[in-house]
């Protein structure tokens, strides 16, 4: 079994070979993912293996965000103010294709959560928000307990209540 580093995004790592099969976000982590954390407007956190922590195994991205209350499902809108409420936003999340398979991704994915929910004791959040990059992405989530935003299949959220103490 590999054991795996997660930490920040920094100069040591060489993203220039990452491919997850998504071009999209291969592209990301390589040309953006840096430009994002100077601006402030990602934190990207990357996960390499113990044994080798200059090879990018895969990585995610966390930012604010908000949603409409009308865009919830209705078990929890009613529960909220008829206004945009605070989330996070998983706005990526991917593992290299010699990783796939293997559990990286809800390893990822946990780790995403837990930074969330301690981020939460600070700064109120009603949920994570991720908008998958297809049907495979998606059912990935659901699996997790993340809800499809009524009329938006790609859009899901985790309620705080599945995360936090």
């Amino acid at each position: 079994m590999i054991s795996y580093r997660i930490r920040s995004l920094d100069n040591a790592i060489d993203a220039a070979s990452f491919c997850c099969g998504q071009a999209i976000l291969d592209e990301y982590i390589r040309r953006y993912a840096a430009q994002d954390v100077r601006r402030h407007v990602a934190r990207v956190f990357i996960a390499v293996p113990e044994s080798n922590p200059k090879n990018l195994a895969g990585f995610f991205t966390l930012s604010a965000g908000s949603v409409n209350c009308s865009d919830l499902p209705e078990s929890l809108a009613k529960k909220l103010p008829r206004y945009p409420v605070p989330v996070a936003l998983i706005g990526r999340l991917a593992v290299a294709t010699d990783f796939q398979g293997k559990g990286l991704g809800s390893i990822l994915l946990a780790d995403a959560c837990r930074k969330v929910a301690h981020a939460s004791e600070t700064l109120a959040v009603a949920g994570i928000v991720v908008d998958a990059k297809d049907v495979a992405a998606a059912a990935f989530y659901r699996h997790f307990g993340f809800l499809t935003l009524p009329g938006q299949p790609a859009r899901l959220l985790l309620p705080a209540t599945a995360f936090q103490d």
